[in-house]
């Protein structure tokens, strides 16, 4: 077990920055607690992210430590906040004496020193600027010592923060202490698009989170057979065209043919010899038979187990056209509906017999009429049972002659009486005088 030395202390200057160990010298400190250090530019507030008895030796710098002066009180963090809204004022004022005096880089950040005699301003460049001009001048404007201090993309963006593509904040912002190696190769082996927009961040460089995985894709491609790589299969010789890492899927072109291998048949049905990329492959194996070997252990479905609650059929077998997917898959077994009680039969409604035309042109209209008379008989329209007998028609009368007011039951729509009523009567001695219709028939 690693000694531990219970004198020395973890802080940090800002949130996601590098740790720095100082002599604890007898403070009992805890994570969280801010304490005033002093620095190379001098004293300063940091916060304690690993606590005196939590250190490991191994991890300590080889070079002398510096104390940690006190505790930071009250007044020391009003004066840490006061003394960063004055840098913040103050950096409008250095980039344009920036500009005046030719100064290339752009000043993205200033701090002051917790005694306010020593000002930072850190720009960013990839390339040594000669900054002695600024400094000179802006020491003269600020009355304090100036110190510069050079950044690259990467530290700028985390300086500056905000969110990735994943929708998180910036992993270099949160919690990332120092910056991975990163390279092209660890792209391509985790098979994303070369897309300089998809697989770059915020600072433009390759995204971080490249080389997170990098160890597990490694030990993955261990298990399979490489791009070219020559394998045997019950068919025929064929050769590795493409790879899915995260399925365990290899693609094979066997005489012309591309066939698609899952992770359930590599090494039995499939085989390759991993120690030589163009060396002839062993002789593929029954997956039956490698279970009888001791090679691989069976499954559910070598064992004809089913899966409790699938909703297969027993003895299931894959085939053409026996699932919704094309290609075959699982029938499922849907209980059946119970049938639908039967309806009583309907009686047959009776035909409508056509109506008989009335005598005497029972098609013509009256003067003044409305044509209600034309209309067949209701009691010779409908079979048995016969309608109750319809209401005494409405009276029509010569012009000219006085206008009485209906009796009672009148008042109702005109209806056609039967030949017999004294409606239909009068109307026959009407178009007998010529009043209003043509002769008809019978008046011929």
């Amino acid at each position: 077990m690693p000694e531990r030395s219970p004198r020395v202390a973890g802080v940090r200057f800002r949130n996601a920055g590098k740790i720095f160990y100082f002599h604890a010298a007898g403070l009992r400190l805890e994570p969280g607690e801010y304490v005033v250090v002093e620095t190379v530019r001098g004293p300063e507030v940091a916060r304690v992210v690993i606590a005196p008895d939590q250190v490991v030796v191994d991890e300590l710098p080889r070079d002398e430590l510096k104390p940690i002066l006190r505790l930071a009180t009250e007044a020391d963090l009003r004066r840490a906040d006061e003394l960063h809204r004055r840098a913040q004022e103050l950096l409008p004022e250095a980039r344009r004496l920036g500009e005046e005096t030719g100064f290339p880089a752009r000043i993205d950040a200033a701090s002051f020193t917790l005694d306010g005699k020593r000002l930072t301003f850190s720009f960013t460049s990839e390339e040594r600027l000669d900054y002695r001009e600024f400094a000179r001048r802006a020491a003269q404007q600020f009355h304090v010592k100036i110190e510069m201090h050079q950044m690259g993309a990467r530290d700028r963006a985390r300086l500056a923060g905000g969110y990735g593509i994943c929708g998180r904040e910036l992993c270099c912002a949160s919690w990332l202490e120092t910056f991975p190696s990163i390279s092209i190769r660890m792209a391509k082996e985790q098979e994303l698009p070369l897309n300089p927009q998809k697989i770059s961040g915020l600072c433009g460089r390759l995204l971080c989170c490249l080389s997170y995985e990098e160890e597990g894709y490694r030990e993955m491609r261990k298990s399979l057979p490489k791009i070219g790589q020559r394998c045997s299969t019950p068919t025929g010789e064929g050769k590795v065209v493409a790879l899915n890492i995260l399925k365990r899927q290899v693609t094979l072109l066997v005489d012309g043919q591309r066939i698609e291998v899952g992770d359930r048949d590599l090494g039995t049905v499939v085989r390759w010899d991993p120690s030589s990329k163009s060396a002839a492959p062993p002789p593929s194996i029954a997956r039956e038979e490698a279970i009888a070997l001791g090679l691989i252990e069976p499954d559910a479905a070598d064992l004809g187990e089913e899966l409790p609650g699938d909703g297969l059929e027993p003895g299931y077998e894959p085939g053409p056209g026996r699932g919704r997917l094309p290609g075959g898959g699982p029938r499922r077994i849907v209980p059946a509906r119970p049938p639908k009680p039967e309806s009583p039969p309907q009686q047959p409604r009776p035909e409508r017999q056509p109506a008989a035309p009335e005598a005497g042109g029972a098609r013509r209209r009256g003067r003044g009429g409305t044509g209600a008379e034309a209309r067949p008989p209701a009691a010779a329209a409908r079979p048995e049972p016969q309608p109750p007998a319809p209401p005494a028609g409405r009276v029509f009368r010569r012009s000219g002659a006085p206008q009485q007011p209906p009796a009672q039951g009148e008042s109702g729509p005109p209806s056609s009486a039967p030949e017999g009523q004294p409606g239909a009567a009068r109307r026959r001695r009407r178009r007998g005088r010529g009043g209003g219709g043509q002769p008809g028939p019978a008046a011929e």
